[in-house]
Order: C-alpha cells, then structure tokens, then sequence
C-alpha cells in the first residue's frame, strides 16, 4: 500500500504482493485493481495494520491471514512461493468492494471545479471538500429535526390511540434519537463523496457510528418503557397481582440488557476488540464474585419472592420490624410504605429469611371488643341486648355469618361485660373502618331504643348519714314483649335495622368530595 501512496509512487512493486495469476488478471489490468483497493480503503477509513501482519516466512503456523479480521474477512493473505501475497479470491472480491464504496465518479466532477476549489489550505483538505462537509452536515441537521417532528407527532398520536398517553411521552422524547439515527445515515452515505483521506475517514467513520450506536441505545431503551407500559396496562385488567409485580422486573431486566448490549455495540463500532476485552475481563470474575455476593444473594431473593409469592404490590405486610404496604418488588430489593408515609428499602437476601406476616392477604378481618353494660341492666334487659347485637351482626352485608359470638360473659368491676367477637369480610382496611362504624353505631342506637346505657368506672362511698329520701322516679324497665319487639326490629329487614349505619350528610370519607361542598364548587370554578 506505501508503495501506492503520493510521494513514494512505485505500482510496480506493490502488485508484487497479489496472487495475480491464480486470480487470472491481465497484467494491464493489475495495477489499477490494486488502486482500487486502496481507494475504497481510504474512503471506508480502514488502515491497514501493518505491525499486525507477521513477516514470518510461515507465518506463525497459519495459512491464511485476514487482513482486518472482524470488519472484512474476504481480504486475506495467503502463502505462496514467492512469499505471503492477497489471495485469489480477495482480488476478485476487490472489484465487488470498488463498486459499493466508490459509486459516484467524483473526480471527474472535481477536475471540472475552478482551480481555487481544488486548493489545499487545511490539512491536505480543498475547499470543495469543506463546503461539500458543510452542506451535508446542514442537510443531515434538517433530516434529523424532520424525521424527530414526524415521530413525535405521527408515532405518538399512533401509541396515545392505543390508551397509552405515558408511552405516548415516551415517543415524544425517542422521536430525536431516531432523528439522530436518520441523520447519521445521510452522513454515512454522504462521507465517501467527499473524497477524505484515509485519517480523516477513519475519524469519521467511527464518529459517525458510534452517534448511531448510542442513539440506537436510548431507541430500545424507549421502545422496552412502551412495551412495559402495554403489558403493565394487560396486567391490570388480570386478578392476579403477580403480573403486576413481574413488569416492573422484566422492564428493569430488559433496560440493563440493552445498556450492556449497547455497551458492546458502541464499543464495537469504536474499533475495539471485544472478544479480547471480555476475555481479559473473565480474569476478575472471581474477584467480582466476591464482591457482588450480596448482589447475587438479592437476585435470587427476587427469584424466590416471584416464585414463593409471599406478598403481592399493595399488600399490607410485616417484616421483621418493618410494617406496612408494599409499593415495589425489584431485582435488589423491596420497597415497602409505612404508615406514617416513609418509605424502607429491604434486601430481597433479608426478606427470604425473615418471617413475613402477609395482612393484605386475609379473607377476613377480625374485630373482638367488649360491650359495659352498667350494673341497673334487668336480666331480661341483658338477654335482650345480646340478641339485638346478633340481630345487627346478621343484618350486615360485611360480617361473616357463620362465626360470630355474643355472650355475657363477666361480672366487672363497674360494670357488666359482654363479649362481641366477629369478622368483617372486606377488601381493605378502610372498609373496614367504615363497616366498624357502621356496627358499633347500630350497637348505640339498639341499647338506646332497649333503655340499657354503657357503664364508665365508678366508685360507690359508703356513709353512716343517709341522705333524705329523694323524690326522682325509678326508671321504667319495658316488658319482655316490649323488649322482643326491639330486639326484631333490628334484624335483618326489620324497621329500624340501618346495617349502613343513619346517614346525615355524605361522610366525608377520604377520596370523595360531597356535592356541593365548598372544594366541589372551587374544583367545578
């Protein structure tokens, strides 16, 4: 190739080098095929690695030696007798590789240019190379900036019909790296007609890849967040809370795949030995295996909570020390939201060996309380209540009805105690709460209307003086038919039966605003 180069200009020499006459190319013909050679070299900006090549007469043992052995593998050197020379079939492919690279017959059009054109200031660069760079960089910039408006108007009108107006965003931020690809495609295309050299064409080339490569990188990166987004939108729509829990996952998987992919990539399009690099890597597996123990030890956490499922996102859990509901499950760790609004990062490694006390997967929520009743309740009077509160047990839509019990069950000390055990059959705990009050107001309104009242801790004073008699009248006790007829109407269907508990306004529960409230007229203004 030297001997080919301006300056040291000997073409007779350098076809010395080819395997001429098993290729069966006239001698008239040899010194241009050579020429062509080089210029598609120098216009792909690969160099020819000349310390590379060994000048061994054996060649260390090998019989054939690629040229540039990753990125073209049909240009290879063979043994011969007169030494190591490009084979035959590498100079017949040097015709098919002219063809490709130098398409458009440039030079003619340059030795019609005016001769300040064809001028030389800078670097060896003439000015009809410059200007030719110049407009080409313009025209890539407004392909980049079109290609970028019709992705994010077109693609994500597209993916927001479909239902996904987050994915739609997402469109919009990849439509500029889809332009960046577009324009390094004119660049590519555009770089063989400036006729560079082969430094320059190399700087190039791999400028222009690597631009290409990255952008390609942040494209499935934002491909992998629609896709998520559309199985996460599929996942919701299921019963089950696992797919829920396993997008989240596969999304962050795929993302880290595609960075490493595109790690490679970029470096592959840099001109860097991969293969050698990750087999240089393999030597400090070991010590990377030390230490990422408790990287590894939290993936197949991971692993173990998708297979185990020991809570679903959403559920209301103690670990350990640790209570409240779960918000995420990733590769690492788990995230779970306290009460009180922090948010606690757990090791996937610790959850596999802790005790997980899974709340959110109960079917029934247990509620155990103890009823004081105030020493003046008549036995009928007692009786009577504890069927009413089993009246209002079974009158409730959201109570278990084939385990409940009341009963009178201790003589306390201020009062008289009846124990009411139950279980709500809800699917959160503010249902839970509401039902809870709508219970226990029925318990107020039945011990009102049976004239019992709730005992407080009281004292009785003994003295020898005895206050005069008082004139207030004894409370009156209903009969048992009185009593009966109360107890009916609070069972199911019966006249004063409320199992939604007396509504006097709209409750004011959390998430709704009443109608014609103040923050409902501000929110319609």
């Amino acid at each position: 190739m030297d001997n080919l180069q301006e300056g040291s200009y000997r073409p007779q020499r350098a076809i010395t080098c080819f395997d001429w006459d098993g290729a069966g190319i006239p001698r008239g013909e040899r010194v241009e095929r050579a020429e062509h050679l080089l210029e598609a070299l120098d216009i792909l900006g690969m160099l020819v690695p000349v310390d590379a090549i060994s000048d061994s007469a054996d060649g260390d043992g090998d019989h054939r030696v690629p040229l540039f052995s990753q990125a073209m593998p049909e240009l290879f050197f063979v043994q011969t007798e007169d030494g190591w020379v490009f084979s035959a079939s590498s100079i017949q492919f040097i015709s098919e590789l002219h063809g490709d690279v130098v398409s458009v017959d440039v030079e003619t059009y340059v030795r019609s240019l005016p001769a300040w054109l064809r001028a030389t200031p800078l670097f060896g660069i003439a000015w009809w190379q410059i200007f030719g760079a110049l407009i080409a960089i313009m025209v890539s910039i407004l392909l980049r900036q079109l290609v970028s408006w019709s992705v994010s108007s077109y693609g994500a009108k597209l993916v927001e019909r479909a239902g996904l107006k987050a994915s739609a965003e997402l469109v919009g931020r990849a439509s500029q790296p889809i332009g960046t690809i577009a324009m390094a495609g004119l660049l590519y295309w555009a770089l063989p007609l400036m006729r560079f050299g082969v430094q320059t064409n190399r700087v190039a080339h791999i400028g222009i890849r690597v631009l290409a490569a990255v952008s390609a990188v942040f494209v499935l990166y934002r491909i992998v967040d629609v896709v998520a987004d559309l199985f996460a939108r599929k996942a919701a729509t299921t019963d089950t809370k696992l797919d829920d829990q396993l997008v989240p996952l596969v999304r962050r998987t795929a993302k880290v795949m595609v960075v490493g992919v595109g790690v490679i990539f970029v470096l592959q399009n840099m001109d860097v030995d991969v293969t050698s690099l990750l087999a240089m890597g393999t030597v400090g597996t070991l010590a990377v295996s030390f230490a990422a123990k408790d990287m590894v030890s939290n993936f197949f956490g991971s692993v173990s909570i998708f297979t185990d499922r020991p809570f679903h996102v959403g559920d209301w859990v103690v670990i350990g020390s640790v209570e409240g509901v779960v918000e995420e499950v990733g590769m690492r760790s788990t995230r779970v939201r306290t009460f009180y609004n922090s948010l606690i990062t757990l090791p996937n490694s610790t959850i596999t060996v802790t005790a997980v006390d899974n709340y959110g997967v109960r079917q029934y929520r247990r509620c155990s309380i103890v009823l004081n009743l105030t020493y003046d309740t008549t036995p009928e009077q007692m009786q009577a209540f504890c069927d009413g509160v089993r009246a209002v047990l079974k009158a409730n839509p959201t109570v278990r009805k084939d385990m409940y019990e009341v009963h009178f069950t201790a003589f306390g000390a201020a009062s008289l105690d009846v124990m009411v055990y139950f279980f709500f059959e809800v699917a959160s705990w503010s249902e839970e709460l509401r039902e809870r009050h709508n219970v226990y107001l029925e318990f107020l309104r039945l011990a009102k209307e049976l004239g019992v009242e709730f005992a407080f801790p009281t004292q009785t004073l003994h003295v020898e003086s005895m206050a005069a008699p008082s004139s207030a009248e004894a409370p009156v006790v209903p009969s048992e038919e009185q009593l009966e007829a109360k107890v009916l109407a609070f069972s199911p269907g019966g006249k004063l039966s409320r199992p939604a508990g007396p509504r006097i306004t709209h409750g004011f529960f959390a998430g709704q605003t009443p109608k014609g409230s103040d923050a409902a007229d501000a929110g319609e203004g």
